[in-house]
Formats: C-alpha cells, structure tokens, sequence
C-alpha cells in the first residue's frame, strides 16, 4: 500500500504541500491585481501600465445614452465607467431632450460622482391648473415639496392648498380660524418657516403696519396659534427651534435679546445679550453677530455651540450680516459675511479648531468673492454654498473643494433679490419672463416654462413639473405647471 511506503508519503506531502504554495502565491498575486485595480492600475493597449480614473454616471429620466468625446458607450445611465486619467466631454443625451454636457478631469485612482446631470425637454408644455383673479400674495411649499399653499386673493384667510404628488385633484380649502388673527384695513401675510413636519408652517400676519405671527396647522386649521398672543411678546423676529413647530427662538431689536419658549413653557427663557443678527442650526448651536468684545467700527461673529461662546472672527459693522450654518458628511459648515464687503468667509468644523484656546482663531476653507453680496445659501443637499449679488455668483462645492465665479447672462427680473436652490445641484430664477435654471457652476443653462418674478420656481416631489404664477387676462395670473418630461413619459 503507497500510504505505508514512507518515500512515497514523503513524495505526496511534498506535491501537497508546493500546491498549497502555489495556490498561496495565486491568490496573493489575485489579491494585489484586484488591489491595484481597486486603485485604477491598468494597462493600455501599449502594454503601459496607466491609472484609471472610476466614473458614476446617472440622469434624470433615465436610462440616457452617454457620449464621451463624442463617442457612445456602450452602456447607458445609471452606470459606471474606468476611463484613464485625462479631461474628458462628457454628454448626456435621450431622444426629446436637450442634452446635457461638461467637460470632466479625471484623476487617477479618484471616484467621481456625476449623478445629477438633469435633461430638460426640448419643447416645454405647459397647463393653468388655476386661475386667480390678480397675483396671489402668498405662495409657499412645504420642504418635502408635496403642499403647495397658495392664499387666494382679496382673503385675508383662506388659502388653497395642493398635493403635487397628485396635482390633477382640486385644491383643499384652507381657512385661518377667524378667532386667532387680528382685523385690519390693511393685511397681508409672508413666510417665515415650515416645520420639519410638512405640517405646520409659520408665518407672520401684516394688518394696519402691525405683525403677529401664526403657527398654521395646514391638516387641522383650527389647531392654528397664535403665538404673539400665546407667549405674550410682540418680537421683532420669531423662528423656529431645529424646525420642530412647537419651539421658538424670540428675538426682540430694541433690547437685542434672544430668547427661547416653547408651546409647553411659553415663559421667555433669555439665550443671549446684545445680538444683532443670529442664524441657528439644530437645538444648541447659534451663529450671531454682536457687538461685545469688538473694537470700534466692528463686529464679532461669534458661535455658541454645546453652551460655549467661540468667536469666528470680526467683520465691519452693517447693516446686513451674512450668516449660515449647517452640516455637511459630518462636518459643521459655518458661513460669515457682511454685505459692505467683497468676501465671504467659509469655515469647516471651527470649534474643532479653536479647542480649548478661545483666543486662537479659526482658517476658512474658502473665501467666495462677490462684489456687495446680499444673499448666502446652501443647497439642499448642503455640498455646494453660494454668495450672490443679483446675476453674481460665487459657489463653493465642498466635496471637490473647488470654487467658481461667474455672471449670469440671464438677468434676475425685479423684485428678485436672488436666485433659490432648484435642488442639491441647481440654481433656479425667473428672467425676462421665464424660469432659468442652471447647474451650480453656470453650466447646461436652461429656460423652461413662464414666471412672474414675485413667486420664484416651484418643483413636484419627483421634478417631473415645475410650478410657477403666470400672467392672465388683465390684473388676472394662474398657477401654471410645466412639464419636466416629453408627454409620452409623463
């Protein structure tokens, strides 16, 4: 029996033991070709070893052929391709739409995400879905882009409110309880914030040159407050609390205090002193301006984050401050400007870098140029921030690190003061009568349907229409819907 001749088990533990070295050393040789391709490494057809770049490409709609440097690929979005370290055109095409275009850089071993490229239709179709008798006062959209409120003309309470995940069905009847708002000769009303909730949105009441503000319950009406008689303060500013309806932060301009109280506890409870302009994020964390501690013809921006004050830095005094903050992958973004100045500061995660020195200064990431800015923002997915002055625009991308500067051939009609966020990566505005939008650093600018200026652009949750007010017959205007796919796909 060969098991009992001691050469030849010595022979079959050999052959076993160089197969298990060879398969060690295959899979070891597998493992560093998958790591290297893991990081790009490949070779041409030169036999040269190169540097893959990876790619996502997606769109809406989708699926849309892509081209790169004017040849098609072989597949279609959503997908990704391994292209060599180069710049590449990259284009986005689909039958019935305008394609969508850029020049792309790729870097080798980077993953670069183009998943917004939006393609508009080449012929827009438009619908009235209502029509007003003059310009409505009051139009505004819940942040998860479904209710659509919109006050009727000449009431002073009623609004009717749309579903735009079903925009075909009549519009609820809306009616601010009689009981819970003054009377005046004089009334009008402006958006102050939508709750978190989709629910409640706060809003502040004009009569006869006096506010108020409302808490409207757009599901239950009569639940509806008002919340100068319920706190009892008339504050010059009131928000809310990390956007939850039932918490507010009270500020009053004549004794610069900031306070907060809740719908539990209406008692103010004072947050801080000498504030001159604030902007909050969450329940704990305060971006304001003041004039403690700042030398003459200054002012400090400073942070109260977790119960402690960091100052940002000073900037000149103003009347307008320009101030902002959210997260971002993590990271605490704060923004600080002043609209008498030509910059505007961006700062990642400054209380990290302060510590416990609170004499140490914190380094903006950015600094965004814009001549007299009047307007900051961050888009809705908070990668990219803007600073703007009318058609001028600076743009920060956080993700890339990469600013951009630029001037819109398109002008903002009056009274537009700036343009708005169309979503995570689009800049959105009426110009000469129509809808603009444009991706955020000015590329694959598109005119849809028509808009009247005193209402910006409006979106369905699936941004298969755009909402705007429209022009009518004499003082009349209609809310009109624009078609963001071809008729067959809608």
């Amino acid at each position: 029996m060969d098991y009992l001749d001691p050469r030849k088990r010595l022979r079959h533990t050999i052959i076993l033991y160089v197969g298990y070295i060879l398969i060690g050393i295959a899979i070891l040789i597998a493992t560093v070709v998958l790591l290297y391709q893991a990081y790009g490494f490949g070779v041409d057809r030169k036999g040269t070893v190169i540097q893959n770049g990876l790619v996502f490409i997606s769109s809406q709609p989708r699926p849309a052929d892509i081209y790169i440097n004017n040849k098609l690929e072989r597949t279609q979005t959503n997908t990704r391709l391994s292209l060599p370290e180069n710049s590449y055109d990259v284009r986005v095409q689909r039958d019935g739409y305008q394609p969508w275009q850029r020049n792309v850089t790729i870097e080798g071993g980077k993953v670069a995400h183009y998943d917004y490229p939006f393609l508009i239709p080449k012929t827009i179709t438009s619908t009235k879905l209502q029509t007003y008798e003059q310009v409505p006062g009051l139009v505004t959209q819940s942040p998860d882009k479904r209710w659509l409120m919109v006050l009727q003309p000449g009431s002073a309470r009623a609004f009717d409110v749309y579903d735009l995940k079903n925009p075909v069905k009549e519009p609820i009847a809306l009616t601010v309880p009689e009981s819970i708002i003054s009377a005046g000769a004089a009334e009008s009303w402006r958006l102050v914030e939508w709750a978190d909730d989709n629910q409640h949105v706060l809003l502040q009441h004009v009569f006869d040159a006096k506010t108020e503000y409302v808490l409207v319950d757009r599901q239950d009406p009569l639940r509806s407050e008002n919340l100068t008689a319920t706190l009892g303060v008339n504050p010059s500013q009131l928000t809310l609390i990390d956007r939850k309806f039932d918490r507010y932060y009270i500020y009053d301009a004549d004794t610069l205090s900031l306070s907060r109280a809740s719908l539990r506890t209406p008692a103010l409870v004072l947050v801080l002193s000498d504030v001159i302009n604030f902007k909050s994020y969450g329940s704990e964390t305060l971006l304001y301006a003041t004039k403690t501690g700042a030398s003459a013809g200054k002012v400090r921006i400073s942070l109260q984050s977790a119960g402690r004050i960091y100052t940002i830095r000073s900037v000149a005094a103003d009347a307008t401050y320009l101030l902002d903050v959210t997260k971002y992958d993590g990271s605490f973004y704060v923004v600080v400007g002043a609209s008498s100045a030509s910059k505007v500061y961006i700062y990642r995660d400054p209380v990290a870098q302060i510590g416990n020195d609170l004499f140490r200064s914190p380094t903006p990431v950015q600094v965004l140029h814009v001549d007299q800015p009047n307007f900051v923002s961050f888009s809705s997915s908070a990668q990219f921030i803007t600073a703007e002055n009318g058609p001028h625009f600076a743009v920060y991308d956080i993700e890339t690190k990469h600013g951009y500067n630029y001037t819109a051939k398109q002008p903002l009609d009056a009274p537009q003061a700036h343009a708005e966020w169309m979503d995570g990566n689009r800049l959105t505005y009426i110009s000469n009568g129509k809808q603009t939008i444009f991706d955020y650093d000015y590329q694959n600018v598109r005119t849809l349907g028509a808009g009247l200026p005193a209402v910006l652009p409006m979106f369905a949750p699936d941004f298969k229409y755009s909402y705007t007010i429209t022009k009518g017959t004499g003082t009349q205007a209609a809310l009109s819907q624009s078609a963001l796919l071809i008729p067959s796909e809608l």
